[in-house]
């Protein structure tokens, strides 16, 4: 797609249109397609779900290419994705608290990562000079959904599991479309692009193009030819313990950036699908339509995973709690979408019932090692009496530990989990 640093106007989209002193120029989605909107000025410190920007905010206004636009790209990206997750989370806190850190620039990677602590972001080169990762609103709202989600299901940050932290990662890429699709200016121009027809590569499905435009200037395989993922992919499920730990971006392996393409392309059918039925002309939905799917989805997504247990196949659950859910109310996805949601990630668990099928990740017995007895508690794996599950060094990566009962509790899955971006995904690399 040809750069174009032309601004959107709201007006034009039919977005309300405020003072010009109460809006700021920003990126739509990303630096790469360049495409700007003019919103209404952020406020990062309201609540529910506040945010700290370290220093006093520069004042609006700014280029592309400035800090002050730099900081109202991300500002209003994270505002308006807290925006959409705030009423699925009656808290209104984050996992740390009621404000959650937000660190612009924390020096030279292509990476960003959230690590309970704060939202990090990094600069470093391209072949168009520096990039900043927090400049783009696909990147913030993915780490966004990280801290999101960690609110939700707290169990789940660093549960020694392949999908545990493969999930963590999609929801992040379901945090970014979700979140984009909040901006009527890009529900419009989607459905423009696609014909109505959603589940089609575009702009919404092609996730940080300008990150993945670096990363691939030094790695050419690791990411997507056009973006760093796309969530319009034909990844099935199949058993990460027999997948490669890593492979290019082309092939799929255990890593959990790579693995979590498979439940990202299954909750983006879902998401095309239930556009479809909600359309009252299904050959031309309008943005109206687009939004109702994508907060539907959103509360079906939240309400799955906060239902089910961590286990091993916790993909399948998650698609047969969002799937049974559905059930329970008026339908929204369609039957075949439903049925990819639920074979792209895992045909034989998902057949089950929910919360069955598997053994749960964390605590299996008595003689489980206490995490205060081993020197790096790092690695300790939650368990809310101090037990944990531990890993150690070895020459293959890190090996998942723990005592007999809880090995037996984790069957073969637990005591292969090799590498340490399955074992610790918080610093895993973004690019990865």
């Amino acid at each position: 797609m040809a750069r174009s640093t032309r601004p959107r106007g709201a007006a034009a989209r039919g977005n309300a249109v405020t003072p010009a002193a109460q809006q700021v120029s920003v990126w739509e989605d990303d630096p790469e397609p360049g495409i700007q909107v003019a919103r209404p000025l952020p406020d990062p410190s309201k609540r529910p779900l506040a945010y700290n920007f370290p220093g006093r905010a520069p004042a609006p206004g700014g280029q592309p290419g400035t800090a002050s636009f730099r900081y109202w790209t991300a500002a209003e990206a994270l505002r308006r994705g807290a925006d959409f997750w705030a009423p699925r989370m009656p808290s209104g806190n984050w996992e740390l608290g009621a404000r959650l850190p937000v660190l612009l620039d924390q020096g030279v990677d292509l990476n960003a990562y959230y690590d309970r602590r704060a939202l990090n972001f990094f600069h470093g080169p391209a072949p168009s000079g520096t990039v900043y990762s927090g400049e783009s609103p696909d990147i913030v709202c993915h780490e966004m959904g990280h801290a999101i989600l960690d609110a939700i299901k707290p169990q789940l940050w660093g549960a020694a599991s392949h999908e545990a932290a493969a999930f963590h990662e999609s929801f992040g890429d379901m945090s970014a479309i979700l979140s984009a699709l909040q901006l009527q200016s890009l529900r419009t121009a989607i459905l423009h692009d696609t014909g109505g027809h959603l589940y089609q590569s575009s702009r919404l499905s092609r996730l940080a193009e300008q990150l993945g435009t670096a990363i691939r200037a030094q790695h050419p395989d690791a990411v997507n030819p056009d973006c760093l993922r796309n969530a319009v992919n034909s990844f099935t499920y199949q058993d990460p313990i027999n997948l490669p730990q890593m492979a290019p971006a082309v092939q799929l392996s255990s890593e959990p950036h790579s693995f979590s393409r498979v439940f990202t392309g299954a909750f983006f059918e879902a998401l095309a699908g239930m556009l479809a039925t909600k359309a009252a002309d299904c050959s031309s939905p309008t943005e109206q339509e687009l939004l109702a799917a994508s907060q539907d989805m959103g509360d079906i997504l939240v309400a799955g995973a906060r239902q089910v247990p961590v286990v091993s196949n916790f993909y399948a659950q998650v698609a047969a709690a969002m799937v049974s859910g559905e059930r329970r109310q008026e339908p929204r996805i369609p039957a075949h979408s439903q049925g990819r949601l639920r074979a792209a990630v895992d045909p034989v668990a998902a057949s089950g019932d929910v919360g069955r099928g598997a053994a749960p990740i964390g605590c299996g017995g008595g003689d489980c090692p206490r995490s205060s007895d081993r020197p790096d508690r790092r690695l300790g794996y939650g368990c809310p009496d101090g037990r944990a599950v531990w890993s150690r060094p070895t020459a293959a990566g890190r090996v998942a530990i723990a005592s007999p009962a809880v090995l037996r509790s984790l069957g073969s899955r637990g005591c292969q989990l090799r590498g340490p971006s399955q074992l610790d995904h918080r610093r895993a690399r973004l690019c990865r």
